[in-house]
């Protein structure tokens, strides 16, 4: 059953849309009104219509409870009324809809209770109809009607219902180093807790950079989040271990290069403006590791029988994000043009982290980590036809009120902290961006917060499987799944899949009822 929650002008019984007295209506016993919608298949047909006055009751209802459309009436008096109504005068933003608006999207937020998509505007006749409709454009609320009937305002709720059904779940992972690989597997695991009939592998899509593409690669391949964490602990039926060597092989082969050339050029005297310093320069590796040894790890696992080493033949869609080192173009490998590139060499280009990983050589271009471009490929989700998307990343500095708390910790720390400051802050506007750009699409995004930002603070290259980290992303991301559950369940049970509280108790006693008078609502 759908929920409408009208937040406008009230009556003696929580009637303002005056649907009662139709034929196709009736009052629950919780007080609500039910609305049945005919000839809707295979649409929902039940809309359950519940009726709010105070903002900051709408704005807890909308957060505590599954609302799949927010209809906010500026109009002076109730829905059904015969005399001229015009919307509110005065400031916008101490009318009723500018401060349930003003709760609801507050400016340091990237996602919230609701998608502005689902938010339908009502306004009145006169110049304050027209002065709310313009401030509920500026709010990007998703669509405003002007003094509609009845009839009309059901019509209209019914394509909003309608067109948000369906569609593909992508998971974009983005990238964090080893721990947060580790971050993601537990916010994975978390997850798939919650999925009543599927795993994490039956997801539409995959997106991965860097750290994220190592587990985006094996998801693809019907791996879940389990033996993926088993795999890296020591190993498992379909995954090697994989060992500090595998991850941290020196770079010596081009060190012997750049040292070969600076002694012909020692011995020429040097060339260029510089001479000996220049040569000097150019004799320092790329990095400090080869990431041979770690192509090598992906290939041999992707190898493996029932695993595919191709972007064509994987069970599930999968795009990679990397760098081209020398235009500092984002690229998506699993695009089209960039189909041919085997998965692993995709990989390898990922997790090209300058100055820790060599780049890349695919196709004679240089590719490095896709960090430095794009945090997620969360554009690519929608572009594939994602209309819910979740996104894990690991890549937020920490937050300390002690003066020199990151500078005690050395010049690497300190490095990872201004890297990690320039992507989360360059992923918030993009995220803000994309949320305006989709108003249609959910999101929904995981990352560290309070002690889960210091554990994952400093180097990215720490080794190695550190099982309190995957388990305390586990359980914070369990917590934050539970808060915000009535929501998730609604969205994706739009897209056909269900979400259940696993300590939830498993009995058949009916779900609690809503009280008449909760939260200011009234009936």
């Amino acid at each position: 059953m759908d929920t409408i929650l009208y937040v406008g002008g009230s009556e003696p019984q929580g009637d303002a849309l005056g649907l009662l007295g139709r034929a196709d209506t009736r009052r629950l016993q919780d007080g609500s009104i039910l609305l049945i919608r005919r000839g809707t298949p295979p649409f929902k047909s039940e809309l359950r219509v519940v009726t709010v006055t105070d903002p900051a009751a709408a704005a807890t209802f909308v957060r505590t409870h599954p609302v799949d459309l927010l209809l906010v009436d500026t109009r002076i008096l109730p829905f059904c009324r015969g005399e001229p109504n015009s919307s509110v005068a005065g400031p916008f933003a101490l009318s009723r809809t500018g401060e349930l608006l003003g709760r609801l999207f507050p400016e340091d937020e990237v996602a919230c209770g609701i998608s502005r998509d689902r938010i339908l505007g009502i306004v009145g006749s006169g110049a304050a109809g027209t002065e709310a409709a313009f401030h509920l454009g500026t709010h990007r609320v998703g669509t405003v009607l002007s003094v509609p009937t009845l009839e009309e305002l059901l019509e209209r709720v019914g394509y909003h219902l309608d067109r948000g059904a369906g569609g593909r779940i992508a998971l974009c992972l983005a990238g964090g180093g080893i721990e947060g690989l580790l971050y993601e597997l537990g916010t994975l695991r978390a997850l798939e807790s919650f999925l009543a009939d599927r795993s994490i592998v039956d997801l539409d899509l995959f997106c991965g950079i860097s750290a994220g593409a190592v587990l985006s690669a094996l998801l693809a391949n019907g791996i879940g989040p389990d033996e993926i964490a088993r795999g890296l602990a020591g190993g498992s039926a379909r995954l090697d271990p994989i060992t500090r060597g595998d991850i941290f092989d020196p770079n010596v082969r081009e060190l012997g290069r750049r040292l070969s050339r600076l002694a012909g050029e020692v011995v020429r005297g040097g060339s260029g403006p510089r001479g000996i310093a220049s040569a000097l320069s150019r004799a320092v590796p790329s990095a400090a590791f080869a990431g041979d040894r770690l192509r090598r790890w992906t290939e041999r696992q992707l190898g493996k029988p029932g695993m595919s080493d191709r972007f064509d033949a994987l069970r599930r869609p999968l795009f990679i994000g990397a760098t081209d080192q020398d235009t500092s173009q984002a690229v998506v490998f699993g695009e089209e043009g960039l189909r041919h590139v085997p998965v692993h060499r995709a990989v390898r280009a990922s997790v090209g982290l300058a100055p820790f990983y060599a780049p890349e050589v695919i196709d004679g271009r240089y590719y490095i980590d896709g960090a430095f471009t794009r945090t997620t490929n969360m554009r690519v989700a929608v572009r594939q036809g994602a209309t819910l998307v979740i996104i894990v990343d690991p890549l937020v500095p920490i937050f300390s009120e002690e003066p020199g708390y990151v500078h005690a910790r050395g010049g690497i720390f300190g490095t990872m902290q201004g890297l990690k400051a320039l992507i989360n802050g360059r992923f918030d506007k993009a995220a803000r961006a994309i949320q305006d750009l989709y108003p249609d699409v959910v999101f929904y995004l995981f990352r560290p917060q309070g002690d889960e930002m210091r554990i994952l603070s400093g180097s990215p290259m720490k080794y190695f499987y550190r099982r309190e980290v995957e388990e305390i992303a586990f359980r914070n991301t369990a917590e934050k799944i539970r808060e915000q559950l009535p929501e998730m369940a609604r969205d994706f049970a739009r897209h056909g899949v269900t979400l259940r509280d696993p300590l939830a108790r498993r009995t058949s006693d009916p779900p609690a009822r809503f009280e008449p008078g909760a939260l200011g609502v009234d009936f």
